[in-house]
C-alpha cells in the first residue's frame, strides 16, 4: 500500500504540471507583446489567418502550484517553473500547412530547485510536428522522442495557436470553438475536449498597434491512462482556462498569457488507491525574434 501511494505521489508531482497552460506566479507583472511585422495588411475581404513561417523564436514560460491530497488528511504543495526556448515554423503542405516547435533549451525548478543535468540535456532539441489549418486547426501534436521534461512541455504548445473562425478574425468578432484531441500528458496518453469562447479587439498595447487582440475563455476534461514503475494508472482531469493572445496581421503570434485552475485526480486501479490534485498554473509566450520570410 505504501509503495503505491508513493507512486502516485511522483507521478501527481511530475505529471499534473502539464495539465494547463507560464511565467512567474499567478501575481507576477503581465508579459507585454512582443514585436508585430510591420507592413502586411490583412487578406482582402477577409480576416487574418495563420500562414508561412521560418524560424520563429519565442520563450514559453509556466508556472504551476500543486496540492496534493494524500489519504489521511494531509496535503502535499509544490511549485513547478518551467522556461523554455523555441523556434516555430509553418510550412505549406498539400493539406494546408504542417507547423514544426523545436525545443532549443529548457530550465525547470521544483521547488525552487533546478531540475538536474540528466533530466534536462534529454529534452533539448525535441521537435513536434502537426497539421494546421489556416484558421488554427492544430492536429495530434507529435513529439520525435519522449522525456520527462519534453513531455511536460507539449501539451502546452496549443496555445501558439488560437483557433480563429471560418474566414479569418477581424477586431469586434465573437465566436465559440469545441476542440477534441489525443494528447501526450506526461505519463498518460490522453484525450482531451475543450470548450472555448473567443471574443477579438483592436490592440490595446502602443507596441502592437496593428495586432488583433484575442480573449478567451472556456472549460476543459480530460481522460487517459499510462504506466508508471510497471503500474497501470488512470487519470481524469477538469478545469477552468483564460487566456489574452496578441495576432499580429501576417498571423505570426506576438504574444500570449494566460491562467487556468483544476482537479486532477491520478489512480491505480489494481489497489483501488487515489490521489486528488488540485491545480493553478498561469503561462506567457514572447516573441524573441520575428519569422523569415
Amino acid at each position: 500500500m505504501r509503495r503505491a501511494l508513493q507512486i502516485l505521489a511522483s507521478v501527481a508531482l511530475a505529471g499534473c504540471g502539464s495539465a494547463t497552460s507560464t511565467t512567474g506566479g499567478p501575481n507576477g507583472p503581465t508579459p507585454q507583446p512582443g514585436p508585430s511585422t510591420p507592413g502586411v495588411p490583412a487578406p482582402a475581404g477577409g480576416g487574418i489567418t495563420y500562414g508561412a513561417v521560418r524560424d520563429a523564436g519565442y520563450a514559453l514560460e509556466r508556472h504551476d502550484s500543486l496540492t496534493i491530497q494524500l489519504p489521511g488528511g494531509a496535503s502535499q504543495q509544490q511549485l513547478i517553473d518551467r522556461t523554455a526556448y523555441l523556434r516555430v515554423a509553418i510550412a505549406p503542405d498539400t493539406a494546408g500547412y504542417v507547423a514544426t516547435i523545436v525545443l532549443d533549451s529548457i530550465q525547470a525548478a521544483v521547488g525552487g530547485v533546478p531540475a538536474v543535468p540528466d533530466s534536462v540535456i534529454p529534452a533539448r532539441g525535441t521537435r513536434w510536428t502537426a497539421s494546421l489549418t489556416r484558421e488554427g486547426r492544430l492536429s495530434a501534436l507529435k513529439a520525435d522522442r519522449s522525456t520527462t521534461l519534453g513531455d511536460q512541455l507539449g501539451s502546452n504548445l496549443r496555445s501558439f495557436f488560437p483557433n480563429l473562425p471560418p474566414g479569418g478574425v477581424k477586431a469586434g468578432m465573437e465566436w465559440t470553438d469545441t476542440t477534441e484531441v489525443p494528447i501526450r500528458a506526461d505519463a498518460f496518453d490522453a484525450t482531451e475536449r475543450s470548450f472555448t469562447s473567443y471574443r477579438a479587439t483592436e490592440s490595446d498595447d502602443p507596441r502592437a498597434k496593428k495586432a488583433i487582440k484575442l480573449e478567451s475563455t472556456g472549460s476543459y476534461q480530460r481522460r487517459g491512462k499510462g504506466t508508471q514503475y510497471d503500474q497501470q494508472l488512470e487519470m481524469t482531469a477538469s478545469g477552468t482556462r483564460t487566456a489574452v493572445h496578441y495576432l499580429n496581421p501576417d498571423g505570426t503570434l506576438a504574444s500570449a498569457r494566460g491562467s487556468d485552475a483544476g482537479d486532477l485526480t491520478i489512480t491505480i486501479p489494481a489497489v483501488g488507491q487515489s490521489v486528488p490534485v488540485k491545480q493553478a498554473g498561469t503561462f506567457s509566450i514572447i516573441l524573441l525574434r520575428p519569422p523569415k520570410r
